[in-house]
């Protein structure tokens, strides 16, 4: 492969899309960057240990999809399931180098100083608890409201030097307070002050590239993520890829081509992250507001992925599945003479994949079924005839790759016997 992927890059739009869980709670692994290493700085400790850090808090919520989850995780502090998406963050990085020396950190940031493991690294243990320091510290800050943190700063420091010495490391706790004794330490918070502060950190030991099979690892993993928010979803994304590759081979893609349109089926669901649990779940149709809430998913998609240099096109692949041939998608109203290829392959995979798999709404739709609502696509306009027709060639294949988690065949399958009638979402929609 000749496409490289910059680290640094990577990670930062990883923390882009983590970001969009919070919904209204925006920003809150970039805030506990910026309120850890500003407290790390006073520690003393080394660029090299800071950089760490802050790679570390912009990832520590890895674990967390589920907006009902984050909320509890920022509103409870003692919440008694606050560890899961700890061990679930650990377990997602173990597998990638680089990555995993993130993992420790992440694995202990919601257990007290006093209870951590002896036998843990003494840095990886201060990065834990320079974590759960801000985490703390930032939970305190969005429930007085981010409008004017100085502000409404009263109070913080008192209930964090009460946590010294059980819950948070008291060299910790005072290197805090000294940090929050200045006003621009609050003044920083607000949206656009945070953005730039990590904008501004160098993360020189994280500028380094990887390839594209590795960088294919690393959209895997963030596909997990996405999928995890609702089991109706599982496996949805590696489902999408798996057959947006299969549909690339047939028509002729190769090389660096075969492996971006599959990389764009693994990330084309990242904007989704922002859609709240209780709509992504509706067993019912969309109200308009809900729907407008659900479209904004496919942009949040091309945002994330298109500031990751080399990714430019695979962005466009990726948020262009909910366009139409003939310009009635969202969100960019595309045209045909405007999709490619890849994005076509990506459309079809992504409704053919959602139709095979059940949602809250319906169940899932058998081969016959599934070969019809794609052809009453094609004639509206939708999707490209000929990428339908190749994967209605062969449905045993394309359900196949469709379908990488346990599934009925699709002889088998459960006719729900609605039909696109019962489909009113739309193609948009249906493919949530």
């Amino acid at each position: 492969m000749t496409l490289r992927i910059d680290l640094r890059s990577a990670i930062l739009a990883l923390s882009d899309a983590l970001d969009l869980v919070g919904v209204n709670d925006f920003q809150h692994g970039k805030r506990v960057a910026m309120i850890a290493r500003e407290t790390a700085l006073l520690l003393g400790l080394p660029e090299r240990r800071l950089d760490r850090l802050v790679c570390a808090c912009l990832l520590h919520d890895i674990g967390v999809s589920s907006t009902a989850e984050h909320r509890r995780l920022l509103r409870e502090a003692d919440w008694d399931h606050r560890h899961a998406h700890c061990e679930t963050g650990y377990r997602l990085l173990q597998p990638f180098a680089h990555l995993a020396q993130l993992a420790p950190a992440i694995r202990y940031h919601h257990t007290r100083w006093v209870d951590l493991p002896g036998d843990l690294d003494e840095a990886d243990a201060l990065d834990a608890n320079l974590i759960l320091l801000a985490d703390r510290v930032d939970a305190m800050v969005l429930s007085r409201g981010l409008d004017n943190p100085l502000f409404r700063r009263a109070g913080i420091s008192e209930e964090i030097a009460a946590l010294a010495g059980r819950e948070l490391s008291p060299a910790v706790v005072e290197a805090f307070l000294a940090a929050a004794g200045r006003e621009a330490f609050w003044i920083a918070l607000v949206p656009r002050h945070v953005q730039r502060y990590l904008l501004d950190v160098p993360l020189s030991d994280w500028r380094l590239t990887i390839d594209f099979p590795q960088f294919g690892h690393v959209a895997r993993l963030i596909s997990s993520i996405v999928d995890a928010k609702s089991h109706f979803t599982a496996a949805h994304s590696l489902g999408v890829a798996q057959l947006a590759r299969y549909l690339g081979d047939r028509v002729g893609l190769a090389g660096d081509s075969l492996a971006e349109v599959e990389v764009a089926g693994l990330m084309h669901d990242v904007g989704k992250l922002c859609v709240p649990d209780e709509i992504v779940e509706k067993p019912a149709q969309l109200t308009p507001l809900e729907f407008s809430v659900m479209e904004r998913h496919s942009f949040e998609t091309y945002q994330i992925l298109r500031h990751i240099p080399g990714l430019e096109e695979v962005a466009e692949w990726a948020a262009f599945h909910h366009e139409a041939l003939n310009g009635q998608g969202y969100p960019f109203r595309r045209g045909a003479d405007q999709l490619s290829i890849e994005a076509r392959i990506v459309a079809v995979a992504d409704v053919f994949q959602a139709l095979a798999q059940e949602r809250p709404y319906r169940g899932a739709q058998p081969a016959a079924e599934i070969s019809r609502l794609l052809g009453d696509f094609v004639a509206k306009g939708v999707l490209d005839g000929d990428l339908v027709a190749l994967a209605c060639d062969d449905l045993d294949s394309s359900w196949r790759a469709a379908t990488p988690s346990p599934m009925a065949s699709p002889c088998a399958a459960p006719d729900g016997g609605e039909g696109l009638a019962a489909l009113q979402r739309s193609q948009s929609a249906s493919t949530q």
